[in-house]
């Protein structure tokens, strides 16, 4: 009797989403398929997830959708069901963004002993006309500082919610030391070179960026502490891992926020786009993480500068 149950609920629930994927037109259920193709071939989750209940679920909240436009919510829920906290999706509707309404914070840099070198390196969000400024401006800091008596340098990745990892990646370069400083490993367990040689910044052989003013440090391979919080994010992820295995190097600060994977954003069939994270932060011993960083020395933010400086002080 119990079987009998159970068999006559299978075959409601199967009514019932045969019945939900009827009330989807044709032309929404195509843009929900191109999605979910999208996400399951791509998605850093995709080993982690049941295709088929997702799927289910997904039609299930898309019920009644007529035009792509009526798909958006169930779209949006499709990408928080991916449970990654970093890829997201952008309708091509959505004419007004907050990110063009709340301007940008200005990071202020702090004030330390003349012995000892500092550097902040911000959130990059701008397009390739800005991209030299922001290197040249970091370069012309490092080149200020670059003496032969500092006991070391600070990193400040504070705050450094993101944007393009590259531009940073190379402007750090002096401090950093060239080679190889980090990897992406996609769901296929591949993986991709981060490597720094001689101004420029390689994804395994492509040049994804350059620095044409590249200055070598007086104090070659000098002692680092590089300072993290809860806002460093993403590419500022990126930047911690690419100082993490690097000798004579120590952390400070907070774990960070968690985001350390690599997203790649992807234009669909009416212009809406999908941000989709698609591969894992690894550093140079190939120390895999994908979620927060941690700090050698935990403490709060107005202490890590100062436990920053007691380390370099301490250091012969």
């Amino acid at each position: 009797m119990k079987k009998i149950i159970l068999y006559a609920f299978l075959i409601v629930l199967l009514g019932c989403n045969n019945n939900t994927r009827n009330h989807i037109s044709p032309t929404a259920k195509e843009y929900i398929d191109e999605v979910i193709s999208l996400l399951e071939q791509k998605s850093i989750k995709k080993n982690q997830i049941d295709w088929t209940a997702f799927t289910n679920k997904i039609y299930l909240h898309a019920r009644n959708s007529k035009k792509i436009e009526d798909t958006y919510p169930c779209i949006s829920f499709a990408i928080s069901e991916l449970k990654d906290n970093h890829s997201y999706f952008e309708p091509a509707k959505n004419s007004t963004k907050d990110e063009n309404l709340n301007p940008l914070p200005i990071l202020a840099d702090e004030n330390v002993p003349r012995d000892i070198g500092y550097i902040r390196i911000p959130f990059f969000i701008g397009n390739n006309e800005t991209i030299k400024d922001y290197i040249d401006t970091i370069t012309e800091k490092i080149s200020q500082q670059n003496k032969t008596e500092l006991k070391g340098w600070i990193v400040d990745l504070r705050e450094n919610f993101g944007g393009n990892m590259w531009p940073m990646l190379v402007s750090i370069e002096p401090i950093l030391g060239d080679g190889i400083v980090g990897y992406f490993l996609d769901n296929n367990n591949n993986y991709e070179v981060w490597k720094v040689l001689e101004g420029k910044v390689f994804l395994n052989s492509e040049i994804m960026e350059q620095n044409t003013n590249l200055i070598h440090l007086k104090n070659e391979k000098p002692n680092v502490a590089v300072l993290i919080n809860a806002k460093t994010a993403s590419s500022g992820e990126a930047i911690s891992i690419a100082f993490k295995g690097r000798d004579k190097t120590k952390f400070f600060g907070t774990k960070t926020f968690g985001v350390s994977t690599g997203c790649k954003s992807y234009t669909l069939s009416d212009n809406s786009r999908i941000n989709l994270a698609e591969s894992i932060f690894v550093d140079r011993n190939k120390t895999k993480y994908g979620s927060s960083i941690q700090p050698d020395v935990k403490c709060n933010d107005n202490e890590s500068l100062q436990k920053a400086i007691d380390w370099l002080n301490k250091i012969d």
